[in-house]
């Protein structure tokens, strides 16, 4: 995340990044961040993420693997937008690319700061995009609220 933020961070000023939660490479992070001189990062600590949600635009996440990451479906519903590299099946479950998020492709065979900074460029310099995206993403995630689970069991059950 730090290396797509050295890359967006000197065109986007008014434009934040903040690590929300905490972990062993804090400290790393924090000594980065300081050699290159980067504005505009936080690191927040464990907090209850709603607060956060609720100010974002936008959730990086450049997990190698995940499952079924909830965190995807938590920031849908409040309009936050996903980018996420294309490194577990789950994403494509959620995420319809440049629809609701954004998946972010391996470039010759890695994924690259580069590509994921490129993909948030062109959403970041439109806000009709930002806008629309956002709008999908909270429509999406409906489909992960607790009543619509409930009745997806609620009909297996009974096809049972």
């Amino acid at each position: 995340v730090l290396d797509v933020w050295s890359i967006l961070s000197q065109k986007y000023p008014q434009w934040v990044l903040r690590f929300v939660g905490d972990g062993p490479d804090k400290e790393h992070l924090e000594e980065y961040v300081r050699q290159r001189q980067l504005k505009n990062v936080y690191f927040e600590g464990f907090q209850n993420p709603v607060e956060y949600y609720k100010r974002a635009s936008i959730l990086v996440m450049t997990s190698d693997f995940e499952g079924f990451p909830l965190v995807l479906a938590e920031c849908m519903s409040f309009g936050v937008i996903p980018c996420v590299y294309n490194s577990f099946a789950a994403v494509h479950d959620i995420i319809k690319d440049g629809q609701n998020g954004l998946i972010v492709e391996k470039v010759n065979g890695c994924f690259s700061a580069e590509e994921m900074a490129d993909r948030l460029r062109g959403v970041m310099l439109n806000e009709n995009k930002l806008d629309l995206m956002a709008r999908n993403a909270i429509e999406t995630s409906q489909d992960y609220s607790v009543d619509s689970v409930y009745k997806q069991w609620e009909k297996t059950l009974k096809e049972i």
